[in-house]
């Protein structure tokens, strides 16, 4: 038997789809391979459960999909409790996310771009408990964005297409696309 023909295809980069309209058993291979091909990395495990849970709102009749919603909410939690890392099913999640280290993430955006990298003691979300409920008032993060360890982004802020934040910077205000921002709070670096 020749080995090629088992294996799932991995979509390029290239592949134009949204992590929405990509098959599920294609979409987990493809985080598989950004998580370096590593079962133990927590963020794959992170990132699969969220996409499980997503995906599990979709399963008709409300009979079946009743225990894959427990069997979700179970190893969602067990993710946040085992390796610290919290992705709340309304996250809107791209494609290959890649979450590097365990410990302290809280990722409540209202979305995430495709090829972004997320370090750990990294937090994303409300700048109130109040407006933690609100989507509208959550962080948006485009295509690219690479976040250092320790950073916070807060509010209704737009991290745009490959913008880096540094190290334990807190962001409140958008950063264009492209921009170095460092700082408490964070300003943007000339490179």
């Amino acid at each position: 038997m020749n080995p090629s023909t088992t294996q799932t295809k991995i979509p390029s980069s290239k592949d134009a789809r949204s992590a929405e309209e990509l098959p599920l058993r294609e979409l987990l291979a493809e985080d598989f391979v950004t998580h370096d091909r590593r079962w133990v990395e927590p963020g794959f495990w992170a990132v699969a459960a969220h996409r499980l849970g997503t995906r599990v709102e979709g399963v008709k009749p409300a009979l079946l999909r009743r225990p894959l919603e427990l069997t979700c909410r179970l190893l969602s939690t067990s993710v946040d409790w085992v390796w610290g890392i919290k992705l709340p099913a309304t996250t809107r999640v791209g494609r290959r996310l890649r979450i590097w280290h365990h410990g302290s993430i809280v990722l409540n955006a209202r979305s995430i771009g495709d090829d972004v990298h997320i370090r750990h003691d990294t937090t994303l979300g409300a700048v109130r408990m109040a407006d933690d409920g609100c989507a509208a008032k959550l962080p948006v993060l485009e295509n690219g964005v690479d976040i250092g360890s320790g950073a916070c982004v807060l509010g209704d802020v737009r991290l745009g297409q490959g913008a880096f934040v540094g190290a334990n910077s807190v962001v409140l205000q958008e950063v264009p696309p492209g921009a170095t921002v460092f700082g408490v709070p964070a300003r943007i670096i000339p490179t």
